[in-house]
């Protein structure tokens, strides 16, 4: 089965707090039993939890990162968003793009959730081919360009929230 896992907290655990809020450090993520055929991973983190204005807005969950991963890594170590993910890989914007959020730009960006406990879904996506995926894509461009040329995907929650203290801009 391909497995998705990370040193920092389990599958449904608490995410520590090193890895959230207006810390822009990404947590270590593996994974394992890669399907025969990979080329490429897609790597996507999301909040589907968040509050109705915001899923008013958006019509989705919010994303909170994006990255395309050569299909020879299968692993990222702590805090290699932002800067130091592997080489060929790319990162796209998120959901505090979107939004305008100050200090954020196409990296992770942790749960910080205003409300209560929230779910956070990364999923690794196995793709049979490398998407040519725009730097300037929005999530409707990557998820077209994933969605059909996914073999597997592999998935690890984590929950966190509420937040300490409020998002800038907020």
């Amino acid at each position: 089965m391909f497995t998705l896992m990370s040193t920092a907290f389990k599958d449904g655990g608490i995410i520590p707090d090193k890895y959230v809020e207006d810390s822009v450090v990404s947590p270590p993520l593996t994974w394992e039993n890669v399907p025969k055929g990979t080329e490429c991973f897609f790597l996507v983190m999301t909040d589907q939890d968040i509050p109705g204005q915001y899923r008013q807005n958006l019509g989705r969950g919010f994303i909170h990162w994006l990255a395309r991963i050569p299909g020879s890594i299968s692993e990222l170590p702590e805090g290699a968003s932002p800067g130091k993910m592997p080489s060929g890989s790319q990162e796209f914007k998120t959901d505090f793009v979107t939004f305008s959020t100050p200090g954020y730009g196409s990296h992770y960006g942790g749960p910080w959730p205003p409300d209560a406990p929230h779910r956070y879904t990364f999923m690794l996506f196995a793709l049979r081919s490398v998407p040519e995926v725009s730097p300037r894509a929005d999530f409707r461009d990557i998820a077209n360009a994933v969605l059909y040329n996914t073999i597997d995907v592999a998935r690890l929650i984590g929950v966190y929230g509420p937040a300490k203290k409020s998002m800038p801009g907020a």
